[in-house]
Order: structure tokens, then C-alpha cells, then sequence
């Protein structure tokens, strides 16, 4: 999906909450240098993704501020508010059994309803997001559980290629995000105990995208349970294959399911038309929304072939 001028503004209101929240003494000096980085991006930018674009913007932010991790302390605090939040929901929403049949397999009806139930609890996940136009806090967050809209649903396609799967890969997004998507990884290796899961996150700090290092956190550690985490080597908040290091592209090409969350991944991955690529994302801006169609606040399960 190709920028266009409104993602250029929203990349100028995210630096401008991020000098709010850090207050450096640099802050309009920041802002200013930003906003002439973008104007000039926007003469010269006709074929990049939104999140290409915010990786010099960034590195930008950085350098001015001295700090190679801005976001180190958000991420970490969103990694508490996120348990907290799932713990509750889980509390009030808790998975569906699933059942066997006679015949000692686990039965269709009750794989769909978990997945169901999964899949909507990860999404949840994606409410937050520090890179988006609009300033994110928790107290304000909408995690209701029961009144999600979603433009596509594609679970049967996903339980097909699931059936036949040895190999998933799950591009990650932002951090906390990753609590939410335990409860959907662990309910996939119960399901389907033979799938190899393996969940990649960004290869440098960039916004409040996950990293290794965020993975180390006491809260985040319970994830390696039920898959493997690895370095996709890609720097901006969004899997652009020709930026991922050897391995993560090897993963990717001998993946039977690749399931992407968040907005920046459906950005880069979007023009590939594949049966294997399944987008899960909350639509946060007004370019995302005319792009699928549906109005901004929709959650999106979508499979990416057509």
C-alpha cells in the first residue's frame, strides 16, 4: 500500500505525542526538523509503504534525542496494562472447551469456537498502538470484548489451511500486543500440537513495535511455551521481505500459514495475493479504512488473496 499524503501528517502527529509524552528539552526543534524531513519525502516518495517511510523518520527522532530506544519505557509499561487487561477478560470470557468425539478426535464445532474465541482475543491487541494519529492511552482504550464489527471474518479458509499446516508463521506488532497473542498461539498448539508457530518480531526498536529485548520481559517469556521467537532483521513497523535478514525470508517462503498483525504489516504486505497470508488488524486510520472499504474502528480477519 503506497503512502499517501495523510500518512505523511499522521507520521508528523506521531513525533509531535512522543515529544508529549517524553518532553525533551528539544521538543520543537524536533518537531520542526520532522516536518521538513516529510515535506521533503513527500516530493520524492511514490512507492513506499507507510511504515518504509517511518524508518528514516525515526532514526531521525533518535538522533535528536540521543535515545536508541525511545519508546523502551512505554512498551514496558504496556506489557503490565496488557496482562492486567487479558487476565480480566479471560476472567470474564474464558476459552470454550474443546470437545472429542467418539472416535477420540477433536471435534469441528468446538475447533472453530476456540478459534473464534482466540482469534477475537488477539485482536483485542491490537487496540494498542503508538503509532497511530491519534495519542493511545489505556484508561481510554475500548477492549470490549463483545461489541467487535468486523469487516472480514475468514475463519473457515484459516481452519483449512490449518488442517494441512506444519509451519506457521506469526508476524508480530506491538508490544503488549504479545500478551494477547499467547492466548491465540496457545490455543493453535493445543489445537494443532504437530504446527510448528514461530513468532517474529522487528529486528531494531522502531515506535512501540515488539524487539527480542522487549521478549525478555518476565510477562513475555510465557510465550516461548508454545513457539519460537526469532529476529525477522526488518527495521520498520511492517514485514517488508526484501529488508528481513536470510533466515526470516527462508521462514517466510516455507511457511504453510503466515498470519500478520496490525495495520503496518497489512501496509507491506497487502499487494501480495497469496493463499498462505492472513491479515488480523484493527483499521486505525482514515486511508486504511476507504483502502478496505469499511469505516475506521472495524477489526479486519483477512485473508490476503484477492
Amino acid at each position: 500500500m503506497i503512502a499517501q499524503d495523510k500518512c505523511f501528517d499522521c507520521l508528523q502527529k506521531q513525533v509531535e505525542n512522543l515529544c508529549l509524552a517524553l518532553k525533551p528539552h528539544n521538543a520543537l526543534s524536533i518537531t520542526q526538523h520532522i516536518k521538513e524531513k516529510l515535506a521533503q519525502k513527500a516530493t520524492q516518495t511514490h512507492t513506499l509503504a507507510p511504515p518504509q517511510i517511518a524508518i528514516e523518520i525515526y532514526q531521525c527522532v533518535e538522533q535528536n534525542l540521543g535515545i536508541s530506544d525511545p519508546f523502551m519505557q512505554i512498551k514496558q509499561e504496556s506489557m503490565v496494562r496488557a496482562h492486567n487487561i487479558c487476565e480480566n477478560l479471560l476472567a470474564s470470557y474464558p476459552a470454550p472447551l474443546l470437545e472429542r468425539t467418539s472416535s477420540g478426535n477433536l471435534s469441528v464445532d468446538s475447533i472453530y469456537k476456540r478459534l473464534d474465541w482466540a482469534i477475537r482475543m488477539a485482536i483485542l491487541g491490537n487496540v494498542i498502538d503508538y503509532g497511530s494519529q491519534s495519542a493511545f492511552d489505556f484508561e481510554s482504550a475500548d477492549f470490549n470484548f463483545e461489541e467487535m464489527i468486523f469487516g472480514d471474518f475468514c475463519l473457515n479458509a484459516f481452519c483449512d489451511r490449518l488442517e494441512r499446516a506444519k509451519i506457521l508463521l506469526y508476524l508480530a506488532d506491538n508490544a503488549g500486543e504479545n500478551i494477547f497473542d499467547e492466548v491465540l498461539i496457545s490455543s493453535l498448539k493445543e489445537i494443532y500440537p504437530q504446527l510448528h508457530i514461530y513468532y517474529a518480531v522487528r529486528g531494531k526498536p522502531i515506535i512501540n513495535d515488539l524487539t527480542l529485548q522487549d521478549m525478555r520481559h518476565p510477562l513475555a517469556k510465557g510465550i516461548e511455551r508454545y513457539c519460537t521467537l526469532i529476529d525477522s532483521g526488518v527495521r520498520s513497523p511492517g514485514f517488508v521481505y526484501a529488508n528481513a535478514c536470510e533466515s526470516a525470508q527462508k521462514l517466510y517462503d516455507e511457511a504453510d500459514v503466515i498470519l500478520c498483525k496490525g495495520m503496518g504489516n497489512f501496509e507491506c504486505l497487502e499487494s501480495y495475493k497469496d493463499e498462505r497470508l492472513f491479515m488480523l488488524f484493527k483499521v486505525k486510520c482514515d486511508v486504511v479504512a476507504d483502502f478496505c472499504g469499511v469505516q475506521k474502528g472495524i477489526m479486519m480477519f483477512r485473508h490476503n488473496v484477492k
